[in-house]
């Protein structure tokens, strides 16, 4: 039944915004690849307590026609940041909410202006309030809404585009203008039908390809939703979820539904997922490399999959029916491509450990890839980390079958004979002596070294120093030496030989390994490497070869001497070098023991003046006396270096001195991670600042400046409001890489003509000398610029508030005063 409010509304409007007739109602949106709320949209509503539900086609029009709309959208803003605060303030889950900006807004008033103004009264982070146009708007005056849409962006708000396709929809907008997030409008799905289909895949892939977030508004059903996430489009909003309702009711919805609340770093995170084109023919390329090339887009013909790694589980994101075709093929992820747990945790033991380790290798290394055969067929798995957190990180998986991509051109040439081969092999490559090469015939390994290059010794000591065990390099690298191969060869009538040595093979762990070198011709060999680390464990146990306790003196020493924690060296009698350790061998540049046995310090020539450490060394050879942290200089990387040396001397079993065992430190890099630099008790550990006692200290300078010359100077007390809730929220690290930002800021823009300092936890200070009271306002707003240029710490975006307090030395000729009184204008100025 219809009804007529028009005057009605016209009265009332001003007295339902009042008394909180008109209120924020919020609607849940999802993302796909989670199922998790990411955001909420706030809808006004009109409950009036005497007519009830007043709908929103009934007020809005009526408040556009009287030019009062942009009322109602402030109102709105407030109700948002409100709740916002109130999150924050109460240790709430913290949900992003985007608000609606009506046409009008932007000829009615400065809509920036006043939503910014209302966003730092409640102090809300940029980052958790978006803001949503109509592409209606955007068409009616560029001009002016492009000036706005800037402002709002260099603020650092997300501008979306509402209801793309709900009237007309003109490409040309997305060409002018940069929006965070399209909003689709479902009428696009209406009906549900392949054509309709199409026209939405074809939107999402566009949007993708200019950067561009996409959002599904209208989702009724769970057909669309499916269809919706397998084609990509990172979040939906509709009935399917929850209609909009009151904020606590909202969440009850979905509580009751079992859907969580997304953490505020997993927001960047899925964001960077989202851009993945799951229906490119070329998902792998970067995107300069697609524009480079002009390419088919099939839908869900490639076979992709996206895995969420965590220490002890993975869920499936994703996978398309290409790739579960595929993998049925081959044994592999037959139970975890069940729908039913889709997006549930699964124990690693339910993948194989090559494909666990070649995930694991992307995640530092971007992308890698290996080879299998199953069921007479060869395939080859592509990874590519696209997305990481602290704790997570997601790789994109392609599957392909080679023996039926018409692309592989040796496919033709392979055997039931390499298939048994492949299975006991984890890589063949082929090396050719002529042209220096070396390149992968089978790989299914986390390591991509030793493939498709050029310049085999170079290779192999690039592999030789990230993969294989320290005791075991020199035989490797002889082993794989060119002329030793053809040596061996040349004596035997063998085909091939084989060694075995200790293999990196994840997170620092090594296994032994089996490398065979099979003879094809006179130039050209097969490198085949596979595990025998049970067999070689199982054979010393069997032959009873003695072990000796995991922590027995000689490992202990072995372990020591190999690693880069102490630059160990050892003497005999005469002071001739006889050993050192790996790290002191680094530290000078020495390629091997070679360069320095047998040599003194006078022989290396690297102390200017060498008797100081030799009159040292004698003490300890001819008395006994251990000699502690003796300061000298020491040439290294061409300059003279401070170090810091022990000695002590080295006994035979009888007790006699044959020798002298040491150490040394770089005095320098003591402090390497140090911020605080020489002065440490003047410093702040986290800032490498000036603490509260070196600020103090300083001021005393400026003091004695401003009797001697005349120059007054000023102290400012600088505060970061928020930091307790973004500690809240985020975490101590999270906090403490902010300040130690905040500090790195403060220190460019001051730190060349001010002292700065960190006073307290969250307080900074700055002593700055000026003739002109006048400069504290244009300080301020430089104080002010420093905090909106930090915009975002581990992917994660941040808002930071401030509060200054000025107070010049003129004013009270009285240091305590000054510091007093400058904290209490900083506590006025948060107020």
């Amino acid at each position: 039944m219809d009804r007529n409010l028009d005057n009605y509304i016209v009265e009332n409007y001003q007295k339902a915004m009042d008394y909180h007739y008109i209120q924020a109602f919020f609607q849940p949106v999802i993302r796909t690849l989670s199922c998790k709320l990411c955001s909420f949209e706030a809808l006004a509503r009109w409950v009036d307590p005497n007519i009830g539900m007043i709908f929103p086609n009934e007020f809005i029009p009526v408040l556009e026609r009287i030019h009062a709309i942009h009322l109602l959208d402030i109102c709105i803003i407030k109700q948002v940041c409100a709740r916002i605060k109130y999150a924050i303030s109460n240790d709430e889950p913290v949900i992003p909410i985007s608000v609606n900006l009506s046409r009008l807004n932007f000829t009615l008033c400065d809509i920036f202006s006043i939503a910014d103004d209302i966003v730092s009264e409640f102090q809300i982070p940029h980052n958790l309030i978006y803001f949503e146009i109509t592409e209606s708007i955007v068409a009616e005056n560029k001009e002016l809404m492009f000036d706005t849409v800037e402002k709002f962006r260099k603020a650092g708000y997300q501008i979306w585009m509402d209801d793309f396709g709900s009237a007309y929809s003109s490409l040309n907008i997305l060409k002018d203008f940069f929006f965070d997030e399209l909003k689709l409008d479902m009428g696009f799905l209406h009906p549900f039908n392949q054509r309709s289909q199409r026209i939405a895949t074809s939107i999402i892939e566009m949007a993708k390809s200019i950067y561009i977030h996409t959002l599904a508004e209208g989702v009724e059903t769970e057909e669309q939703f499916t269809y919706l996430r397998n084609i990509g489009c990172e979040k939906v909003q509709g009935y399917f979820f929850g209609k909009p309702l009151p904020y606590e009711q909202t969440l009850q919805h979905l509580q009751n539904k079992g859907i969580t609340i997304e953490i505020p770093h997993d927001r960047k995170y899925y964001d960077k997922i989202g851009q993945i084109d799951l229906l490119s023919s070329v998902p792998f390329m970067s995107s300069s490399e697609r524009d480079a090339i002009s390419s088919a887009k099939r839908l869900n013909s490639i076979p992709l999959a996206l895995i969420e790694n965590t220490k002890n589980s993975f869920k499936i994101l994703f996978y398309n029916t290409a790739f579960k075709n595929t993998a049925s093929n081959t044994g592999m992820f037959l139970i975890t491509l069940n729908p039913e747990i889709l997006l549930q945790p699964i124990a690693y033991d339910f993948l194989s450990d090559k494909i666990v380790n070649l995930m694991d290798y992307t995640r530092s290394n971007t992308d890698g890839k290996m080879n299998f055969a199953s069921n007479r067929d060869y395939y080859e798995i592509q990874a590519k980390c696209i997305s990481k957190t602290h704790d997570k990180y997601c790789v994109m998986l392609k599957l392909s079958n080679l023996s039926k991509d018409a692309q592989a051109s040796n496919i033709e040439h392979l055997n039931e004979f390499l298939k048994h081969i492949y299975s006991i092999f984890e890589r063949i490559v082929l090396i050719d002596v002529e042209n220096d090469s070396i390149t992968p015939l089978y790989i299914s390994t986390k390591e991509n070294l030793l493939s498709s290059n050029y310049n085999l010794k170079n290779l192999a000591l690039e592999f030789a120093d990230k993969y294989i065990f320290p005791d075991d390099k020199a035989e490797f690298l002889k082993f794989l030496n060119k002329d030793d191969v053809l040596k061996q060869f040349s004596k035997t009538a063998n085909t091939f030989f084989m060694k075995f040595f200790r293999t990196s093979i994840r997170h620092g762990q090594y296994a032994w390994k089996a490398y065979t070198i099979l003879k094809i011709s006179q130039d050209k060999y097969l490198l085949m490497t596979g595990n025998v680390h049970n067999i070689v464990i199982d054979f010393d146990k069997y032959t009873m070869k003695k072990h000796s306790d995991t922590f027995s003196p000689e490992l202990l020493w072995r372990n020591l001497v190999q690693s880069g924690i102490i630059r160990l060296f050892w003497k005999d009698i005469d002071r001739r070098f006889v050993g050192a350790s790996q790290a002191f061998l680094d530290y000078y540049g020495f390629e091997s023991l070679n360069d320095i046995v047998g040599k003194n310090d006078e022989d290396l020539g690297w102390h200017i003046h060498p008797d100081k450490y030799m009159n040292d060394e004698l003490k300890v050879i001819n008395e006994g006396i251990t000699t502690h942290n003796i300061p000298g200089w020491c040439i290294n990387d061409g300059e003279n270096k401070e170090i810091l040396a022990s000695k002590t001397p080295f006994y035979d079993e009888n007790g006699t001195i044959k020798g002298l065992l040491g150490y040394f430190i770089d005095r320098e890099l003591l402090t390497v991670n140090d911020v605080r630099g020489k002065d440490i008790k003047k410093r702040d550990m986290l800032t490498g600042l000036l603490n509260s006692r070196g600020i103090n200290e300083e001021a005393y300078v400026f003091r004695d400046e401003y009797y001697l010359r005349g120059i007054d100077f000023v102290r400012i007390h600088i505060s970061i409001n928020n930091i307790h809730s973004i500690n809240e929220h985020y975490g101590f690290d999270y906090g403490d890489k902010l300040l130690s930002l905040m500090g790195k800021a403060l220190k460019k823009s001051f730190g060349r003509n001010c002292a700065v300092g960190r006073y307290a936890g969250h307080k900074f200070a700055v002593l700055h000398q000026t003739q002109n009271h006048e400069d504290a306002h244009g300080l301020r707003i430089k104080i002010k610029d420093i905090a909106s240029s930090i915009r975002e710490i581990d992917d994660v975006p941040v808002t930071l508030y401030l509060s200054v307090g000025f107070a010049f030395f003129s004013e009270f000729l009285d240091l305590e005063k000054q510091n007093q009184n400058a904290e209490l204008r900083l506590l006025d100025d948060n107020k």
